[in-house]
């Protein structure tokens, strides 16, 4: 027989996750059917750097794994001159092979396609990015997960720069239990090591149920402003909005 972890009622039985309520979309460990639509402007100085992303995901296994589509379009004036295309589409496979009342482990693979015009918009290589995902369940409204993800290109133009990126990500989620609403933070450490820099960011974000959707699915919505930090920050700010459809 299951026994109820103290984060957000999930099931959890033989080490095996069973049906989720949550649906939220912020526990890393709960891999839903879900698409989502987001749009993040970036400041760069004087410049500019838009993206919207259209995401699917597809659980299967149980919910044990899932994979990910993600197709970006890109709006910038970076070069000087504003330009728009299509970015690198990518897919995310990820599989959760131990979760308990206390902790998950995640292991993913991202693989990313030169589908950009120029590297205006991408990298104009095939890249890979494998990381492992460690959520604690600190309490029932509580979760803290870093991860370490490693990118690095395998195949593409030859006279484009290689992708040789390592990034720890520390992600944590407060959802009041009971409640519509959620927060969000995210500080994320990059190491280059083409470029021999260091880019750090902060992002926080607001997220809110915004209503049901038949057979116990729901419709989210987030805000999520951001700023770099130090002197290889990626961008001076940022501000990101979303909607998503989970369990539809």
């Amino acid at each position: 027989m299951g026994i109820t972890s103290p984060v957000f009622g999930q099931q959890v039985a033989s080490g095996n996750s069973a049906h989720e309520a949550d649906t939220s979309g912020t526990n890393p460990a709960v891999l839903s059917k879900t698409l989502s639509f987001s749009n993040e402007y970036r400041f760069i100085s004087d410049r500019y750097y838009d993206v919207a992303d259209l995401r699917y995901t597809q659980p299967f296994f149980n919910g044990k794994a899932a994979a990910r589509l993600t197709l970006p379009f890109v709006t910038t004036d970076t070069s000087g001159d504003t330009k728009s295309s299509f970015g690198d589409a990518s897919l995310k496979l990820s599989w959760i092979p131990h979760v308990d009342a206390r902790q998950a482990f995640v292991l993913s693979t991202e693989i990313y396609a030169p589908t950009a015009n120029d590297d205006t918009f991408g990298t104009e290589k095939w890249v890979a990015a494998p990381g492992i995902t460690w959520a604690r369940f600190i309490s029932r409204e509580l979760i803290v997960a870093p991860a370490l993800i490693y990118n690095f290109s395998f195949a593409g133009d030859d006279d484009r720069a290689d992708v040789d990126r390592a990034d720890v990500d520390i992600y944590v989620v407060y959802r009041p239990h009971g409640k519509r609403w959620w927060l969000t933070s995210d500080i994320t450490i990059s190491h280059d090591f083409e470029s021999d820099v260091t880019p750090v960011s902060w992002e926080l974000a607001l997220g809110r149920n915004l209503g049901t959707l038949p057979g116990g699915g729901a419709i989210n919505g987030y805000i999520r402003p951001g700023i770099g930090i130090g002197a290889d920050r990626p961008y001076d700010a940022n501000i990101e909005v979303g909607i998503s459809l989970v369990n539809f």
